[in-house]
C-alpha cells in the first residue's frame, strides 16, 4: 500500500505539500495541487481523515440540529441539500435530533466547549435570549436555516412569510372570498417553530386587502400533547371550524400534511372542496401535487445548499457576501381553490 512518503516522491514535492494539496489547505498552486492528486489518484493513496483532522486542527464535520425526526419532508430535504455541498468540500454532516426543550438546552449547554464540529447548522427553531447569547459568543460558525430572526447566527437562510402569505390572500381576494381563515398546526410547548410566525403575516396581508377583523378567524394550534394522534387533532381543528357561526369560505393553513387532512376530513363530514370551502397549503411536498392542493412552494433543498455554502465559507475565514438570505416562495395553483358558491 502506497505511503504519504510514495507520493511526495513520484510527485517530486515534499511530503508536507502532499497533505496539504490533498487537505485543500494551504499554499499549494493549482498545478501542483493536480499533479499530487494525480500520483494518489494512480497509487491508490487515500489521505487518512484522522491524521488531516488532527493536522488542520479540524473535526471535518458539520453538525445539523433538527426537531422530532430525520425522516419529516423538510429535515429530510435539509439534509439531503446539505450534505450534497458538504460532502462535496470533505466535510462529514452529523444530524442532531432534539425531541423536547431539555434536549435543546443541553445542545446549548454543551455547545461553547464542543470541539466534535467546526460549524453548526440549526434549522427551523426559533432561539431564546438565552440561546443567541450562546451563539453570539461562539467562535464556530452557525448558521440558521429556516430561521425567522437573525439574532445570534452568522448568517441565515429564510423564506419571505410576508410575500407568501400576500400572495395566498391575494388569491382569495380574487377569487371573491369575504370571509377567510388561518389554520394553526398543533402547538408543541416544547418549540417554538419558525412557521407560527405565519399566522401574523396572514392577518397583515388580509388587512392590508382590505378584510375587517371580523372577516378573519386564526385558529390557534392546541397543545399537541391534548390529542391521542393526528387524527384526533385534525377532527378537532375542522369541528372548530365548521362551528363558527360565520363559516369562513377559504382558510390558508400552516402546512401542506395539515391543509390535506383537513381536505379529506371536511368531505368526509360533507363539505366539499373547493365548492364549499377552499384550501391553500404551504411547502408543496411530495403528496401536495397528488392531492392537488393549492400551495405555496418552498424548496428546502436548495435551502439547505445555501446554509451550507454559508457555513463553508465562515469555516474558511472568507466573509458572507450576503449574510442574511430571503427567498421567495411561488404559489402553485390546483384544484384546491374557487370562487365561494356562498357566502
Amino acid at each position: 500500500m502506497a505511503s504519504l512518503k510514495d507520493v511526495a516522491a513520484a510527485a517530486g514535492v515534499s511530503e508536507s505539500t502532499v497533505s496539504r494539496a490533498l487537505r485543500g489547505t494551504g499554499r499549494v498552486s493549482e498545478k501542483t495541487r493536480a499533479r499530487v492528486q494525480e500520483v494518489a489518484n494512480r497509487l491508490h493513496f487515500t489521505l487518512s481523515r484522522s491524521a488531516s483532522s488532527l493536522a488542520s486542527g479540524k473535526t471535518m464535520r458539520v453538525t445539523m440540529v433538527v426537531t422530532d425526526s430525520l425522516n419529516t419532508w423538510f429535515n429530510a430535504a435539509a439534509m439531503e441539500g446539505a450534505y450534497e455541498v458538504l460532502s462535496d468540500a470533505g466535510y462529514d454532516l452529523v444530524p442532531l435530533v432534539v425531541r423536547n426543550r431539555d434536549d435543546l438546552t443541553r445542545f446549548f449547554d454543551r455547545l461553547p466547549g464542543n470541539r466534535n464540529s467546526d460549524g453548526v447548522i440549526v434549522v427551523s427553531i426559533m432561539l431564546n435570549d438565552d440561546q443567541v447569547g450562546v451563539l453570539e459568543e461562539l467562535t464556530m460558525p452557525s448558521v440558521g436555516l429556516d430561521a425567522r430572526a437573525i439574532g445570534g447566527y452568522s448568517g441565515t437562510v429564510r423564506i419571505d412569510d410576508a410575500d407568501s402569505m400576500r400572495q395566498a390572500v391575494r388569491l382569495l381576494h380574487s377569487l371573491g372570498h369575504r370571509r377567510i381563515g388561518f389554520v394553526e398546526m398543533p402547538d408543541n410547548p416544547d418549540f417554538l417553530f419558525s412557521a407560527k410566525l405565519r399566522s401574523g403575516a396572514f392577518r397583515d396581508a388580509a388587512r392590508d386587502l382590505g378584510y375587517d377583523d371580523d372577516a378573519l378567524n386564526v385558529f390557534e394550534g392546541r397543545d399537541v400533547s391534548r390529542f391521542r394522534s393526528f387524527q384526533d387533532a385534525v377532527s378537532e381543528t375542522a369541528t372548530r371550524i365548521i362551528s363558527e357561526v360565520e363559516r369562513p369560505t377559504a382558510l390558508c393553513v400552516e402546512t401542506d400534511d395539515f391543509a390535506i387532512a383537513l381536505m379529506y376530513e371536511f368531505r368526509r363530514i360533507g363539505l366539499r372542496v373547493p365548492e364549499d370551502i377552499s384550501l391553500i397549503g404551504f411547502d408543496d411536498n411530495d403528496r401536495s401535487s397528488m392531492a392537488e392542493l393549492t400551495t405555496l412552494h418552498q424548496d428546502p433543498v436548495a435551502m439547505a445548499r445555501m446554509a451550507a455554502d454559508k457555513v463553508l465559507l465562515l469555516m474558511r475565514g472568507e466573509p458572507l457576501g450576503e449574510p442574511h438570505s430571503m427567498l421567495r416562495t411561488n404559489l402553485i395553483m390546483r384544484s384546491t381553490t374557487a370562487v365561494p358558491e356562498q357566502q
